[in-house]
């Protein structure tokens, strides 16, 4: 059987490294390479070169010149980087005609079963009757905030009722003294320790409260839901993909 060939990209942060680790002991995988933005283009494209796809948890500022070299050497991506905005994402899609791109904020199946219960769930609990609130922790080195994950959450449940995400998430409730709208969702984070992620979405209802946790005790599964998605897209010619397009295949 003919093995995926891997490369990641943002070796040397926290995930990257795990991902290299994890990627040399795997059968059916040959782990050609890894880097980081200290790393000269040439060094770069030799990996984009010898790779079926890159497994990508760099930063934001990586993205062009990644998909550049991806495109140039008809490599898959599957991009895991948080942070990403509108026009990335914009420029992510046009690239996956050519291309297969797999793009998720978080990479632990066990999240994206969680996303699909979140919308599921909203769409049954109405806003009249329920507010939804979503809480993240994470380990101090983290970043961004609120998680790309928890704002996926935040996505899923506005989803499921219908309603436009960027028009009822809340942020920061220090700037206004206001009480709490009709339909909101509300975030909070928590920074501190080595915590790998913890989530919760609640639907707070008068009479009841109903809480959807997803707790990762370390960074193993979403090394392990990237190696996925890695084997998942080095079948495809082209596409736009995500998570759920793996799990439900």
């Amino acid at each position: 059987m003919k093995k995926v060939k891997v490369g990641v990209s943002g070796c040397l942060g926290r995930m990257g490294q795990d991902l290299a680790k994890q990627l040399k002991f795997l059968r059916g995988i040959e782990f050609v390479g890894g880097f980081d933005l200290k790393n000269k283009k040439n060094f770069i494209n030799n990996i984009f070169f010898k790779a079926n796809v890159i497994i990508d948890f760099s930063s934001p500022s990586a993205i062009t010149s990644n998909l550049e070299m991806a495109l140039n050497n008809n490599t898959g991506l599957v991009i895991g980087t948080t942070g990403l905005k509108e026009k990335e994402y914009k420029m992510l899609n046009k690239a996956s005609k050519k291309i297969p791109i797999l793009i998720s904020s978080n990479m632990s199946l066990g999240v994206n079963v969680l996303f699909n219960l979140v919308q599921q769930t909203a769409s049954t609990l109405k806003d009249n009757d329920y507010d939804i609130e979503i809480a993240e922790t994470h380990h101090k080195h983290k970043i961004d905030a609120p998680s790309g994950t928890a704002l996926s959450l935040g996505e899923y449940a506005a989803k499921g009722r219908k309603t436009n995400f960027q028009k009822v998430k809340v942020l920061d409730r220090t700037s206004k003294n206001l009480k709490r709208k009709k339909g909101k969702i509300g975030f909070s984070v928590t920074r501190g320790g080595e915590i790998a992620g913890e989530h919760t979405v609640s639907f707070i209802g008068t009479n009841d409260r109903i809480d959807l946790v997803h707790k990762a005790n370390n960074r193993s599964i979403f090394v392990d839901g990237a190696i996925e998605a890695a084997i998942f897209v080095s079948k495809k010619k082209n596409g736009f993909f995500n998570m759920h397009d793996l799990l439900f295949r």
